[in-house]
């Protein structure tokens, strides 16, 4: 016997049996049933364990679907967010018991308070033998008014909880990032209301687990210090039952970006280290984080210690004044961002005078010879602050020009050409009505010169959502621009220039002035593009239909020959 010899295994094909349907007689390969696919259908239906009828309840008063137990959702017609609601009531499709292949809406009419969900369905049964098929499941649509609205139409308070958020500030920009901070998030959402107060806002709740939610929201964000009331609307002593209100006080700390803080000696100063004394704020969240603009030292505290020791701020932004730069020198040190420089510095209205300040500033890597920058001016100023007064710092300690950012002048101008738009709340404004026109126009500048500053700050704007405008906005904007041109086109500006003249200057400016890439924009979702995109599906749907069609008719064809 060869040992080299070649040897050729060969496997026998496994050579599957034929039999007899035991139904119709018709020969198919064998299975554990011993039964064709025709037959197998017929005679096993995977759906019968399934409900076909259910009850969903839908509040006519605010378009809302009531998803089990106690949670209230809105959702279109034949929207995947109520197919999603249809699904969940469907009993033992979370439990593997089938697997989904597809589900889908039948048209109904809309008043008929019907809605058919086609299901495709998978099983396994008789031990590995597959089997698919379609059924529809029907849902009465039954109208029932949310508690929401029940409350609404029985005049009781629409509210169980509510947070009354305050801050002793001389401008409202830290409400107006936790605005969009409040969007971002979808916070929004909960809220029964807002309402607008002298010192803050007042938002409205219809759980008290809202609120709870919403309060860690804060608490996270901004140093808040909280009180808590609670108040008895109605007892039922049979029941054991009561409605009660719950009312969350917030205060925010006075303390906000930019604001320039002269740090208590014993709680503060000696306990930073030596940080400052003389310090800006640089970033407000749950801690407070203050920059050294004399030596680039960073220090931070949390809200928590602050509320322990609280103290004001020796000056706020609404007292920054406008300085020239006339040299700046760099001394090589640097944290992060910001590079330490010797600045000389005049006031912009007394260039030439011969009143100049030096002082060290964080801005020394973008200060230059000419620039425009915006600080504090000390020097002159009385404080009405204890520890200013008690004088125990040494007067090389205190500078008497604290720079706090470069100053862009042709920013204002340029703020009709922005692309981007911000999203607001709902804020109902009682004394709205007994509101002067000045105080108004006040509260819109504000949001403009918030507007301005994330411009300037891409780390502030990091956590912001900007949307980019419309086309139709942007069409609007210029028709009323070239209808106030039209208006002025045959007359000359005050100083002699026209208006070609002094967009070229403004197109010239513009180049300096930091602006928001559109990379950073966000599009706006639009009912008109799900519209859309709905209809491009369909068309694309029923063209899909139709090619396999005629594919299966050639087949046919070729068959037949």
């Amino acid at each position: 016997m060869e040992l080299d010899g070649e040897f050729n295994y060969e496997r026998d094909e496994q050579i599957i049996p034929k039999v007899l349907c035991c139904m119709c007689g018709l020969l198919i390969d064998s299975n554990p049933c011993n039964m064709c696919p025709s037959c197998l259908r017929s005679h096993v239906d995977i759906t019968a364990s399934l409900q076909k009828e259910y009850i969903i309840v839908y509040c006519p008063e605010c378009a809302r679907y009531l998803q089990p137990p106690q949670y209230w959702s809105r959702a279109d017609l034949e929207s995947r967010e109520l197919l999603t609601i249809c699904l969940k009531r469907i009993k033992g499709m979370n439990r593997n018991v089938f697997k989904l292949m597809d589900a889908g809406f039948i048209w109904t009419e809309p008043h008929s308070k019907r809605l058919k969900v086609k299901l495709v369905l998978q099983k396994e049964v008789m031990s590995n033998i597959v089997i698919q098929q379609a059924c529809v499941v029907e849902y009465v649509v039954l109208w029932q008014q949310c508690p929401t609205c029940q409350k609404v139409a029985t005049g009781q308070p629409q509210w169980d909880a509510c947070v009354q958020l305050r801050q002793k500030a001389a401008h409202k920009k830290t409400f107006l990032y936790l605005e969009q901070l409040i969007l971002k998030h979808k916070l929004h959402e909960n809220f029964t209301r807002i309402e607008s107060q002298p010192e803050g806002l007042d938002f409205f709740f219809g759980h008290k687990s809202h609120a709870m939610n919403f309060l860690e929201f804060l608490n996270r964000n901004s140093p808040v210090t909280r009180r808590d009331a609670v108040q008895l609307v109605s007892h039922d002593s049979k029941n054991n039952t009561a409605v009660q209100h719950y009312t969350f006080s917030l205060e925010i700390s006075p303390v906000c970006r930019e604001d320039l803080l002269l740090l208590p000696y014993q709680n503060y100063y000696l306990k930073l280290g030596g940080l400052g004394p003389l310090v800006l704020v640089h970033k407000v969240y749950s801690s407070i984080v203050l920059l050294d603009p004399k030596t680039l030292r960073a220090g931070e505290f949390t809200g928590t210690f602050y509320w322990k020791k609280p103290f004001q701020p020796l000056m706020n932004s609404r007292q920054l004044t406008e300085f020239y730069v006339l040299q700046c020198n760099l001394t090589g040190v640097t944290n992060g961002r910001y590079q330490l420089g010797v600045v000389t510095v005049c006031l912009s209205s007394e260039v030439g005078a011969g009143r100049e300040w030096i002082v060290s500033s964080h801005l020394g890597g973008i200060l230059q010879p000419g620039d425009l920058a915006m600080g504090y001016l000390l020097e002159g100023t009385n404080f009405n602050n204890e520890e200013w007064d008690s004088q125990r710092y040494k007067p090389d300690q205190l500078q008497e020009v604290i720079l706090v950012r470069k100053h862009f002048p042709a920013q204002k101008a340029r703020r009709h050409k922005r692309v981007w738009k911000l999203k607001h709340l709902d804020v109902m404004d009682p004394v709205a009505m007994g509101r002067s026109a000045k105080l108004q126009e006040e509260l819109e500048e504000e949001r403009r010169e918030f507007e301005d500053d994330l411009e300037r700050d891409a780390e502030l704007r990091r956590d912001v959502p900007i949307y980019k405008m419309l086309d139709s906005e942007l069409a609007e904007r210029q028709g009323k621009k070239d209808k106030r041109e039209s208006t002025t086109q045959q007359q000359d500006h005050p100083n002699g220039t026209t208006t070609t003249q002094q967009e070229a200057e403004e197109d010239e400016d513009d180049e300096e002035v930091p602006q928001i890439g559109l990379e950073e924009l966000l599009d706006e979702l639009r009912i008109e593009d799900d519209v859309i995109d709905n209809d491009n599906a369909v068309n694309a749907t029923a063209q899909g239909a139709e090619e396999e069609e005629e594919e299966e008719h050639l087949r046919k064809k070729q068959r037949a020959e």
